[in-house]
């Protein structure tokens, strides 16, 4: 194996306690359906794909987020599609996962909690996004981009159904 990738993934340590594992039932290969246009008359569906992975002695989770997906990227091309990368590391000092998103278009930060079973990342630059992991199975998840609106309330921005590919 190639020296970068031996160094770069890995598996438990034990750096990340137990408690605070979170990301862990989402370690694998997932296929995901990807909505948006909810606010708009162009309703779109697209496939996808995500990889998770523990990385760098066992400190963070990786990620990969294709959409396109790479099968479907030539049979259904999206000029906005992403093709990019997050790294999340524990904070163990505040108790949560400090995470980068970056992708060719843009880079993002966000600090993830958990709440009522839901891992909820706010954007650190605004923090009216927020980027939501729910009903996370051992053979599903459900991700959501949504805004927090002036009264309070939550707008979905998009959504992610993924199934963990067999």
């Amino acid at each position: 194996m190639d020296s970068f990738m031996e160094a770069l993934l890995s598996e438990k340590t034990g750096k990340i306690p137990d408690a605070y594992d979170w990301f862990a039932p989402l370690i694998g290969d997932w296929d995901f359906e990807y909505h948006d246009g909810y606010h708009t008359d162009a309703l779109r569906t697209v496939k996808g794909e995500w990889i998770f992975r523990r990385v760098l002695n066992g400190a963070g989770i990786e990620d990969l987020f294709i959409c396109p997906s790479r099968e479907t990227m030539k049979s259904d091309p999206q000029p906005d599609g992403e093709y990019g990368m997050a790294i999340r590391m524990f904070n163990a000092k505040e108790k949560c996962y400090d995470m980068t998103y970056t992708c060719e278009k843009y880079m993002t930060r966000l600090r993830f909690v958990q709440d009522g079973g839901k891992l909820i990342g706010t954007v650190m630059d605004d923090p009216f996004q927020k980027w939501i992991f729910s009903d996370i199975q051992a053979e599903t998840f459900h991700w959501q981009n949504v805004t927090v609106l002036e009264n309070g309330e939550w707008q979905v921005n998009s959504n992610v159904y993924a199934k963990r590919r067999k």
